[in-house]
């Protein structure tokens, strides 16, 4: 008789299993105008940031400019609270003195991860440091601009853990790279079917892409203006770097990021930037790049900028601007200081209305 091997068959299957934590991370700017007038209010007495909130929960910074207790009476002393009504709340927080160009500077200390709960008993809703630097120490520095200090919390709350298990059988997707791929296309140049001219200079572009993010765009080139049919447009009132500017944002629906400059010209370019890039954006619908240089100018608003930003903000509708702009010239210190700028007196002569809204906004409201 025969012999017949049986064969056998061994399948490999290996799979993974992992722990991730969920992490929400969030930061706010506490800015704090006419330190040398708050100082001195007496010890625990504490001025409260606006409420923020980071991981669905609500927090504010209290700063001690006089120490929390009279043991740290030579400090200042800043505390984390939370607000909201819950128990068990793990977050993580670092406070940064910022320097006058906005980085960080050495004043910053970072809390290990503290479990805050909804008490009337400020050691479990509040946690902080009781000396974070000496009093002597930031006055000293070139921190405190203006008489004003900003003071930068981080906050990262831990929402959980999730089990995360691999399939032997799944495939790795990569992100999305649809952004790159089209800006991409715009540098090249490959297929683009009108130029323009601003400031002698050229830029080409594809007709489907500019009218599918612009209504004012789609007008000029598929209705019935002149230029359907011009394979060149001169552009006029606007400069080269701020068109390429917002073409790259029409095709890549971002900016490079107006912030992180340690030069204070620099800044002042990236201001002025974001101001006519806002003024484009309006000419051209571009409700997203709009609401971006807004953004970016509330962040960046200065005595020596308010009231240009808000006489901006008046000519082109933008409320929320001009909200920002109200607020922070209503500090009674801040708005003696406007009022002697130039600038003021020209805000009187190009948007005179404007008097009626500062008599609507109530000082430290």
């Amino acid at each position: 008789m025969g012999s017949s091997a049986q064969a056998t068959s061994h399948e490999n299957l290996d799979t993974a299993s992992a722990i991730r934590t969920e992490i929400i991370t969030g930061s706010h700017l506490f800015k704090i105008y006419g330190y040398s007038l708050i100082k001195g209010i007496g010890i625990g007495k504490a001025i409260k940031s606006h409420i923020f909130t980071v991981g669905g929960y609500n927090w504010i910074i209290k700063f001690y400019p006089d120490g929390k207790t009279n043991d740290e009476k030579e400090f200042i002393s800043i505390f984390l609270q939370l607000k909201s009504k819950a128990t068990d709340v793990k977050a993580r927080t670092t406070f940064t003195i910022l320097q006058q160009n906005g980085a960080p500077s050495n004043l910053s200390r970072t809390m290990p991860v503290h479990t805050f709960k909804s008490s009337s008993d400020t050691s479990y809703a509040a946690w902080g440091y009781s000396q974070f630097a000496k009093k002597t120490e930031v006055e000293a520095s070139k921190h405190l601009k203006e008489d004003t200090v900003t003071v930068k919390c981080i906050v990262s709350v831990l929402k959980g853990t999730k089990l995360e298990v691999t399939n032997p059988y799944g495939i790795i997707v990569p992100p999305s790279n649809l952004n790159q791929n089209l800006a991409n296309l715009l540098e090249s140049g490959n297929g683009a079917d009108v130029t323009f001219v601003v400031k002698g200079e050229r830029f080409k572009a594809h007709r489907w892409m500019l009218a599918a993010r612009s209504a004012v765009f789609n007008a000029e080139l598929f209705g019935c203006m002149n230029e359907k049919w011009a394979d060149t447009i001169t552009v006029y009132d606007m400069e080269a770097t701020v068109f390429k500017s917002m073409l790259y944002f029409i095709y890549s629906d971002s900016l490079p990021n107006f912030e992180g400059c340690d030069d204070d010209s620099e800044r002042q370019n990236m201001r002025l930037m974001a101001q006519h890039l806002l003024v484009a954006a309006d000419r051209y619908q571009l409700e997203r790049l709009r609401l971006m240089s807004e953004d970016s100018l509330c962040k960046n608003l200065g005595v020596r900028n308010a009231v240009n930003t808000l006489i901006l903000a008046e000519q082109h509708n933008c409320s929320q601007l001009k909200a920002k702009c109200l607020k922070f010239m209503s500090y009674p210190e801040i708005f003696k200081a406007v009022v002697l700028t130039d600038d003021f007196h020209n805000l009187m002569k190009i948007c005179p209305s404007v008097l009626k809204d500062f008599n609507r906004v109530s000082f430290f409201s």
